[in-house]
């Protein structure tokens, strides 16, 4: 990636704390001129140890001169080692302050972009969990902007690494120009040297670890959620296998990236040692007599190359991380920039339920699949209890997920009390609507939170009423810890028909105009299915419900039946009307019959 497109990712990045990154800066610029000041302070010391007083000639010697003639000591060595101390004790206080700041800077940026992702995947349509996998969501909320807080960290640092190194040349050409350009040419090389390992290796490899990472985190999120079928079904070996395989790529990449980006610093270690012991020993060579009065510079000298080194050494680590944090960063970008589609929210309160919910020549498709819904004409009257039945796939949850607002329809409306769902505020109208289906998610939590989902607008005295319809609060004060008992990973230490009774209790506390049954007793047992059947039939004498059944004997009450068929309405009535028809409900209803006489 240029270098000119990673500016302008961290421009966006810092689009809402540029003052605070500013003052980051302000920081970084205070400390890398301390403690360039701190290497130069070297020198007035040395030419006072070794030559006879130290002269004020130069800009360098002059201003030392200058702090250290206004400290009351008549040694000017002593002077000079007390300018030292202050100084160096300023430079540990900058530092120390430019970290702090530095770091919760850092945390900051990272919080907030993990609470605007987090924002904005849960503002998205359903749509958009279908079609993304829950491991790649979760890597990009958790894991991804955690590299936003190294990308601060090295621009900081490569920024004051940088103002200390144009510094120290600075003061290096006051000493020798000879050999502050040897400096700035094996500074040169070691910048192209870091510029290659930082393109062409850490990008790429940064890029692989966290496609690698992404699909680890893919792997464990499936293979916990399935982790019965995967020991039913005896494929564990397949998922360790195919774990290890990503695991080993990720670390091949780990292993590729950390070794290049620790080759630069010895090699430019390499270089410097070398050079000391060669000029030491060209100097003591060629200039023999003159060699003591040589000692200030040449430590001074070798003092600040070696210091100097370092950090061009820690310019290039911090380069090659910084480029290993753009993949990540890129993928925030996008995400932020991306364009996830929402369910358009209206400005209409829906306060109450008047008449009843119409569907007016309504068709609807998932993306990329043919037409599920075709021509859809129906009424659900207030206070009645309306069961929609058909063969799988016939398009019975679509048109409850249309009533929810889940998908929005392709053509044709959905109205409530005549008004077009569309132009309500879907906060409003869900509060009025009780939804159970088949898989009902039961959280790692008390049975209470699980039927007031954390709400803490509910009363005790509200929680036992909704558990009180759902047939619930026998079995839960029955409980080791009633209502405050912990319920285990999705429910695990309770039965089918439990999960479903609490789910039952948490549609009812919401106080429902409309409750919404998704084959809520299709997966449970004879014993579980008749609680459950019989909580539901309590609750339908006085609310309006829509009952999506596969089982026909539950519905037989209902005042209306709507039979789906590829999508359309193949016919409607009382049960015993759509048995007098003779039609698509009668082929249903005998079909089942029979399978009951057989077993």
């Amino acid at each position: 990636m240029a270098i000119k497109g990673s500016f302008h990712i961290i421009r966006y990045l810092l689009r809402h704390d540029r003052l605070r990154f500013a003052r980051v800066l302000l920081l970084s610029l205070v400390t890398g001129i301390l403690e360039a000041v701190n290497i130069a302070a070297i020198y007035p010391i040395l030419t006072a140890a070794f030559v006879d007083g130290a002269g004020d000639s130069g800009i360098i010697s002059s201003m030392f001169a200058r702090l250290a003639d206004l400290l009351p000591f008549e040694n000017q060595f002593i002077s000079y080692c007390v300018v030292f101390l202050i100084i160096t004790v300023l430079t540990f206080i900058s530092r120390i302050i430019f970290i702090n700041y530095r770091v919760k800077f850092a945390t900051r940026l990272v919080q907030r972009n993990q609470e605007e992702i987090f924002d904005k995947y849960m503002k998205a349509d359903y749509q958009h969990f279908i079609d993304h996998q829950q491991g790649e969501l979760i890597y990009n909320v958790v894991t991804g902007p955690n590299q936003i807080a190294l990308l601060v960290s090295s621009v900081t640092e490569l920024l004051q690494q940088a103002i200390i190194s144009i510094t120290v040349l600075i003061f290096l050409f006051s000493l020798s120009w000879v050999g502050a350009l040897v400096v700035i040419v094996i500074a040169i090389g070691y910048h192209f040297l870091t510029r290659f390992i930082g393109r062409r290796v850490a990008y790429y490899s940064a890029a692989g670890e966290r496609e690698a990472n992404r699909e680890t985190n893919i792997i464990l999120n499936e293979v916990i959620t399935g982790i019965k079928q995967v020991k039913v079904y005896n494929t564990t070996l397949d998922w360790i296998r195919r774990f290890n395989n990503v695991i080993r790529r990720r670390w091949a990449y780990y292993i590729r990236r950390n070794f290049w980006q620790n080759v630069p610093v010895p090699f430019l270690f390499l270089v410097l040692y070398l050079a000391i012991g060669v000029i030491a020993l060209l100097i003591s060579i060629m200039a023999p007599l003159t060699f003591t009065e040589l000692i200030p510079i040449y430590g001074t000298f070798g003092f600040a190359i070696f210091r100097l080194f370092t950090m061009v050494g820690t310019m290039g680590t911090y380069f090659v991380q910084f480029m290993s944090t753009l993949p990540d960063c890129e993928a925030i970008y996008s995400i932020q920039h991306e364009k996830i589609s929402t369910i358009e929210d209206g400005s209409r309160e829906f306060s109450s339920f008047n008449s009843g919910i119409r569907f007016e020549d309504v068709n609807f498709s998932y993306q990329g699949r043919t037409k599920t819904l075709r021509d859809i004409s129906v009424s659900f009257e207030k206070g009645k209890t309306v069961a929609i039945v058909g063969r799988s796939g016939s398009g019975k949850t679509t048109i409850v997920s249309l009533i929810l607002r889940l998908f929005q329809p392709d053509a044709g409306a959905v109205l409530i009390d005549g008004v077009e769902l569309k132009e309500y505020r879907l906060s409003s109208l869900l509060d009025r609507i009780g939804y159970v289906d088949q898989d009902t998610f039961i959280f790692n939590d008390t049975v209470r939170n699980n039927i007031t989902l954390r709400s803490e607008k509910y009363s005790d005295e509200e929680v036992f009423r909704a558990a009180g319809y759902a047939d619930a609060h026998d079995f839960i004060t029955d409980l080791p810890q009633g209502y405050d008992t912990q319920v285990g990973d999705k429910g695990v230490r309770l039965s089918g028909g439990q999960k479903q009774r609490i789910a039952v209790a948490r549609a009812m506390i919401r106080q429902p105009d409309i409750l919404i049954f998704d084959e809520a007793t299709n997966a449970l047992d004879s014993v579980s299915e008749a609680a459950v059947q019989k909580a539901i039939d309590e609750i339908s004498r006085d609310h309006t419900v829509i009952i999506i059944a596969h089982r026909l004997s539950t519905v037989v009450n209902a005042d209306k039946i709507i039979v789906m068929v590829g999508g359309r309405i193949a016919e409607e009535g009382t049960h015993r009307e759509l048995l007098n028809n003779r039609k698509e409900y009668w082929q249903l209803y005998q079909g089942q019959v029979r399978s009951d006489e057989s077993v």
